[in-house]
Order: C-alpha cells, then sequence, then structure tokens
C-alpha cells in the first residue's frame, strides 16, 4: 500500500507548481494519514490493555502460534513464487477522491492491513509481548506504546510526503528501481518477523512465560 500513497502524493506535487504550498499540502496529508494510524492503533491498545489478564494468559500461545503461521506462509511464498492478498486488503488504494478524509481512511486502512505482517512490532512496542503490562496493570504503559508507535508509522509517512515533494524526479526514478523487490523483500521480512516470534517465545525473554502459561494449563 505504500507505493500507492507515493503515486497519490507525486500527482498531487505535479498538481501544485508553487513549492512552498506543495510542501505544506504533503505534511496535511501525512497528518491526515497519521490520525487514521493513531485511530485504529489507538483502539487496538486500548483493547488490549482493557482485556487485561485474559489476553496476558492466551498471549503466549497466540504469539507462538501466529509466529509458526508467518513463518510457514512467508517461506511457502518464496519457495512458490506465489502471491497471497486478503481480497479486501487487496484492493485497498488511495481511491479517486483528493481531501484529508480520503487520506485519513487511507491511513485506517492501511493500519489494519499492516498488522497482517507486522503485528508482532507492534505488540513489542506497546510492550505486550512480554506480557509485562498487563501484570503490573500498566495500562498506561500499553496505552502510550500503542499511540507512539502510530505516530512513529505518521513521522514516516511524512517524511516520504515532504521527501516526494522536494525530490519528485528522484522518487519517481527510485520507485521505478525498488517496486519489482517490494513483494520478495516482503516475504523475506515475513520469515524474519515469524521466526523471530517463535524464538522469543521458546528460547528468548518470552520462554518463561510459555513455561508457565504450559504449567498452569496443563
Amino acid at each position: 500500500m505504500f507505493p500507492a500513497y507515493v503515486g497519490y502524493q507525486l500527482g498531487s506535487a505535479e498538481g501544485e507548481p508553487n513549492l512552498a504550498i506543495a510542501t505544506f499540502k504533503g505534511i496535511l496529508l501525512g497528518l491526515a494519514a497519521t490520525a487514521g494510524f493513531v485511530v485504529v492503533f489507538g483502539t487496538l491498545g486500548l483493547i488490549l490493555a482493557a482485556g487485561g489478564r485474559v489476553i496476558g494468559d492466551i498471549l503466549p500461545f497466540a504469539g507462538l502460534g501466529v509466529g509458526v503461521i508467518i513463518t510457514g506462509l512467508g517461506l511457502w511464498l518464496i519457495i512458490s513464487r506465489k502471491k497471497i492478498g486478503i481480497m479486501a486488503a487487496s484492493r485497498l488504494n488511495m481511491g479517486g477522491g483528493k481531501g484529508l478524509k480520503q487520506v485519513f481512511l487511507f491511513g485506517i486502512a492501511y493500519a489494519v492491513a499492516s498488522l497482517s505482517c507486522a503485528l508482532p512490532i507492534f505488540l513489542a512496542a506497546a510492550s505486550v509481548v512480554a506480557g509485562q503490562s498487563f501484570s503490573a496493570g500498566g495500562f498506561a504503559a500499553t496505552m502510550i506504546g500503542a499511540l507512539t508507535y502510530g505516530v512513529g508509522m505518521g513521522v514516516i509517512m511524512i517524511a516520504a510526503a515532504v521527501g516526494i515533494v522536494l525530490f519528485k524526479g528522484f522518487v519517481q526514478r527510485l520507485i521505478r528501481k525498488i517496486f519489482p523487490l517490494i513483494e520478495p523483500l516482503g516475504n523475506l521480512a515475513m520469515v524474519g518477523a515469524g521466526s523471530y516470534l517463535i524464538y522469543y517465545w521458546t528460547a528468548g525473554d518470552g520462554s518463561d512465560v510459555l513455561a508457565l502459561r504450559i504449567e498452569q494449563y496443563f
């Protein structure tokens, strides 16, 4: 979905000859997308924090399961060279609208779609992976981590918007070169993220938590 955002920003920049105005518009669009990120990740952080003990109990099993699934899927995509995607997510784009509302909705869709491969990173940012926030009753810590994650993604989008406005020609050439690499790199990232989750829950810091939950339930 990031290439769709870049293409939208390029089109917006080309339609505005004044560099200062184009930069200002780019920042506004980036802020609108950021607002969408914050809504999604803030809501998810609220759910995780409010779920407390229940989510903390099942998280080790869910985390390990997600790690196995992501690793297996990534390896299958690399070996088979096939493409896979959620139908709804595969159709997400900037649409024909040109307003801030359109970009805000795109930010929401982008955030939801990103969770399919970046959920482990989000959980780590929200201090959820180790279950520390739940056991310590750190509602605020989880919310701050979730919101910070959303804002961090937004900063990247704003920086990309400004870079696109200032270096349109370079960005166009760069996109043409790296676009064929996006899919294979994404598959490798899936394997890396999944492998880290497996390591974390079986041999890393989360292994003690997983062992404790196994003792409790089995």
